[in-house]
């Protein structure tokens, strides 16, 4: 019975860990096809914000501890990098375009807030 038990947890927190890869990549996916969509010249910023995903990951090894960290600095990474955005100079010029990068930023930063939940929910179901 205890190994029942055991099994159904490690499998719940590998279904955790699989959702949260699941929404890294797809607000990566997402972010990259925004980035070219747009094509305002701000999308450099947003593609360092993906390659910390990846270097975080690769620094926690993929354990879903580190990934939660991980996740928790992209998603300020990016708040930070939509207020910057928003507050440039340029963007002052193009109506609601402040807005428009706040929104952006809010929707993608809970995303991967969201990620490191999952990713949260992981490790506390494979430590225990």
């Amino acid at each position: 019975m205890q190994m029942i038990e055991s099994s159904e947890s490690a499998g719940s927190g590998a279904l955790s860990y699989r959702a949260g890869v699941a929404v890294a990549v797809v607000t990566s996916l997402l972010t990259v096809w925004t980035s070219i969509v747009r094509d305002d010249g701000s999308g450099m910023g947003f593609f360092l914000v993906i390659m910390a995903a990846m270097v975080g990951g690769f620094a926690a090894w993929f354990r879903a501890a580190g990934m939660a960290w991980t996740m928790v600095g992209v998603a300020a990474m990016q708040t930070s990098l939509s207020i910057a955005t928003a507050t440039a100079p340029v963007v002052a010029r193009v109506p609601d375009a402040s807005f428009r990068a706040l929104l952006f930023g809010g929707v993608f930063s809970a995303l991967w807030l969201v990620s490191a939940a999952l990713f949260h929910a992981a490790s506390k179901r494979r430590a225990a």
